[in-house]
């Protein structure tokens, strides 16, 4: 499915031809299916292969996890830290903090892995990452969290002429049909939709609508509208935009997720303590 030909199978299994050739046909007789048409020296997957193929590829990825997880296991857990963060703080925050950290900890090993909320507990139930870093949401049975700090949501717009950057930008007075929101329940979108509601405004209806805050930020670059991001994108995405706060002030909670029992190293321990003090400085 992945090569297209017998021989491009037989590379990467390191089998000569023939045996990979030999092996499909045996899988084919076996379930009793034809799963691919040879045309002219390809292989052609019938819809049956397909359907098959999308099971598949689920348990070699549930295989692929097994495997690594036993390398895991093979090491000191205290020599290793797997860290899971939202895109957004993968850029922001987290290499500042880890450049703390790795002073501090110098022998650790150190994995960061960029997922959303849902994927990121997941893998922390999974036992793939040791610790998550994102902002608060509603966790999943066997995960608890601890609070790291708070992070400030600005306004970005590159339709602001004639307006000081320190004068902050009131809720009541934006057009919210030119708002770039972010959907799939995002925190730092519900964040907003409570402080509109407090304000009496209507719930705000995005004219355009993205999962990321970066691709949030670099639409309102194209002056397709106004974004609303967290502070730390913005100080990474903001040229040729201005940057202002809100008022009222929105902020986001950051925070630690783990697993209920979940063994506290000293590099766990340390990392925590560093994104506190990375995030009372903001």
């Amino acid at each position: 499915m992945r090569t297209g030909s017998v021989s491009g199978a037989a590379d990467v299994l390191n089998l000569s031809q023939s045996a990979a050739s030999k092996a499909l046909s045996q899988a084919e007789h076996s379930i009793g299916l034809r799963l691919f048409n040879r045309v002219a020296g390809r292989l052609i997957s019938t819809r049956e292969a397909e359907r098959l193929f999308a099971q598949t590829s689920i348990m070699f990825a549930q295989a692929e996890r097994i495997q690594r997880l036993a390398r895991d296991l093979k090491r000191d857990p205290a020599d290793q830290l797997r860290i899971g963060c939202l895109p957004s703080l993968g850029l922001g925050l987290i290499p500042e903090v880890l450049q703390d950290f790795r002073q501090r900890c110098p022998k650790v090993s150190i994995e960061v892995v960029t997922c959303n909320g849902d994927e990121m507990m997941e893998r922390m139930l999974a036992q793939e990452l040791d610790i998550g870093v994102c902002f608060r949401m509603s966790l999943k049975q066997g995960l608890e969290c601890s609070a790291l700090g708070r992070i400030k949501v600005v306004h970005l717009s590159a339709d602001a002429a004639g307006t000081s950057p320190d004068s902050p930008v009131s809720l009541q007075s934006l057009d919210w049909s030119q708002y770039i929101g972010i959907g799939g329940g995002d925190p730092l979108a519900q964040e907003i939709e409570d402080a509109c509601i407090q304000l009496h405004l209507e719930r705000p209806d995005p004219g355009i609508e993205t999962r990321t805050y970066y691709v949030a930020a670099a639409l309102a670059r194209q002056r397709l509208g106004f974004a609303l991001v967290d502070e730390l994108t913005a100080s990474i995405v903001g040229t040729n935009v201005q940057t202002r706060m809100t008022a009222p002030e929105i902020a986001v909670e950051v925070v630690a997720i783990y697993t209920s029992k979940v063994q506290r190293s000293v590099a766990f321990d340390t990392l925590v303590h560093a994104l506190e003090g990375k995030l009372q400085h903001l």
